[in-house]
């Protein structure tokens, strides 16, 4: 039996699935893996062994896996067979099995036990992942070993195959621990990798803390539950002692501040951990210089707001003209360094109360435009959950995005809480009997105060019912600006601005006559324009005297708001 391969110098690589096929060939001639086979099969188990860098008998191996290759798994029974030797031999040559799986060129997982009449439901396996056929058929495997000087994106996405592979029961947890240590090793020039290896913590405890942040950078989820933790390991027992030591806040990466509960505030507990604020400061630096410039969803951006002229009595003229100094991105920066200087908070809450319709919602808008700053707005019925306990980690990941829009941001965004009322409201009793919706609201309130109190940015919170506020929200706010109703002056400035068709004495006989807001004035105008499309013609002064009493509300009989006697 021959089957040398020679290099024709036609070729600039010696094709690996030619001398796998010949191995294939002579295991076939010699009746499997016997002596015969070894002494034909000679060079090409070296060559295999040279590229791949393993020994000759864990090449056969190898080789006789790709010969039998169909795009399924292939059972214990099945390579035995193949090899013409007994299970028992496969078993005793496991180590070699896990260094291939190591090297990631195979998967040893446990299928179900097709035999419906079988005892047992799972049955030892192994797996030619679709990247090491790609390898071979290009002819190298240099690049699936070579994980050695990678970048920082390059490093996650193994960390990502790591972990998935893992969970997926395609890979020992043995053998994701050694690659895990093979993949620190090779890539110390990583900030990253050198901040953990300081930690000095055991092989278990690292592979934890990397699935944190394998949680935080590829699935782009800040919280981790323990049961997508519980995944790592094979059974629900071996994750119990870890498991025990979170609940009692005893576990290394607690004590050592780099994990905390979802809600650590002391205000609920839940089966949610998370890397810390500071650590994913720390030890993402890399990864924040690349996101720098990535755009962050969800924000309203500045440059998208339309201008509108706004009218305000002259007392919060004089505020609202203060506010805009300060956000200026000429004076922000220096203010802030002013105050870190003095070791104050350089965060600025707002807060603009008044009547609806008074444009608090439109002046943060105008503000953000001025100031040529985006805008993340909250929607608070989407913090509310009927779940116990997802509200508040709804509230935590809400801070946690706004944190990554101001690291990500050139220009600090703001943070709009619009129509607050229900969040800052006054804290609620808690009754023995049945306390569980108070408990939540006042959990999601302390952790509004804890964040505003922490605050590294900007936010502005709009309130129609101010009287209502629970009065810790009413400390955290350092500007407050209330928003009356328009004096007449105003009124008339607003409706010329709204229908600059009117003339001055039809503008101020509708600001005389009716106490109307902003908002209401809006509406008149946008009920003019309708009739103008449809009709054709230009509103009497009793027309817009009619829809002016159509926007009044009524109760029982009587106006409620807005009229003024003529």
């Amino acid at each position: 039996m021959n089957y040398e391969l020679f290099d024709d110098g036609h070729n600039e690589r010696i094709d690996l699935l030619a001398h796998i096929r010949a191995i294939g060939e002579i295991t076939k001639q010699s009746g499997g893996l016997n002596d015969l086979f070894y002494e034909f099969a000679d060079s090409h188990l070296e060559f295999i062994g040279n590229h791949i860098q393993i020994d000759k008998p864990t090449a056969a191996i190898f080789a006789s896996m790709i010969n039998m290759y169909s795009g399924h798994s292939i059972s214990i029974n099945q390579l035995a067979g193949y090899l013409k030797i007994e299970c028992i031999d496969i078993l005793m040559m496991m180590d070699e099995l896990e260094e291939l799986e190591q090297k990631e060129l195979i998967q040893i997982n446990q299928d179900s036990d097709p035999d419906p009449f079988s005892y047992s439901q799972e049955v030892l396996a192994f797996k030619i992942p679709l990247r090491t056929i790609d390898a071979l058929r290009k002819g190298s495997c240099a690049e699936l070993l070579n994980k050695k000087d990678l970048t920082f994106d390059d490093f996650f996405r193994e960390v990502e195959y790591l972990c998935e592979e893992r969970v997926q029961r395609r890979q020992s947890y043995k053998n994701t621990k050694a690659k895990m240590n093979s993949l620190l090793q090779d890539n110390t020039h990583l900030d990253f990798v050198k901040k953990i290896t300081a930690l000095n913590l055991n092989d278990d405890d690292v592979l934890v803390l990397l699935r944190f942040f394998h949680y935080t950078i590829n699935v782009d989820e800040p919280d981790m539950s323990l049961r997508h933790l519980s995944a790592l390991y094979d059974h629900s027992s071996h994750f119990t002692g870890i498991k025990r030591l979170l609940k009692s806040g005893n576990y290394i990466l607690l004590k050592k501040g780099l994990i905390e509960n979802s809600c650590s505030d002391g205000f609920c507990e839940t089966d949610s951990y998370r890397l810390t604020s500071a650590v994913r400061d720390d030890f993402l630096g890399d990864l924040n210089e690349v996101l720098t410039e990535t755009p962050v969803k969800g924000l309203k951006l500045s440059n998208s707001i339309t201008e509108k002229n706004l009218f305000y009595p002259s007392k919060t003229q004089r505020s609202i003209d203060e506010l805009v100094s300060l956000l200026h991105s000429d004076s922000f920066p220096a203010i802030q360094k002013r105050l870190c200087d003095k070791g104050m908070r350089t965060g600025f809450a707002c807060l603009f109360s008044g009547s609806p319709g008074t444009g608090k919602t439109e002046t943060v808008l105008q503000i953000a435009r001025r100031c040529g700053r985006d805008i993340m707005q909250i929607d608070i019925s989407s913090t509310k959950s009927k779940w116990f306990g997802d509200s508040e980690k709804i509230i935590k990941s809400l801070f946690d995005k706004y944190r990554t829009a101001v690291r990500r941001q050139p220009t600090t965004p703001i943070l709009l809480f619009n129509e607050a009322d229900a969040v800052f409201s006054k804290r609620r009793h808690l009754d023995e009997d049945y306390n569980g919706p108070a408990q939540t609201e006042n959990a999601i309130q302390n952790i509004i105060l804890q964040e505003i109190e922490n605050l590294n940015g900007i936010l502005i919170a709009t309130t129609n019912l101010s009287a209502n506020m629970d009065t810790a929200f009413e400390r955290r706010f350092l500007y407050k600006i209330e928003f009356e109703k328009p004096e007449i002056v105003t009124r008339k400035a607003i409706w010329l601005s709204m229908m600059p068709e009117l003339d001055e004495e039809k503008a101020h006989t509708l600001a005389l006559r009716y106490d109307f807001s902003g908002g209401q004035i809006e509406n008149v105008a946008r009920k003019v324009s309708v009739h103008h499309v449809l009709s054709g013609n230009v509103p009497s002064l009793e027309e817009m005297i009619r829809f002016c009493d159509e926007e009044i509300i009524h109760r029982n009989g009587s106006r409620q708001i807005g009229f003024l006697a003529a």
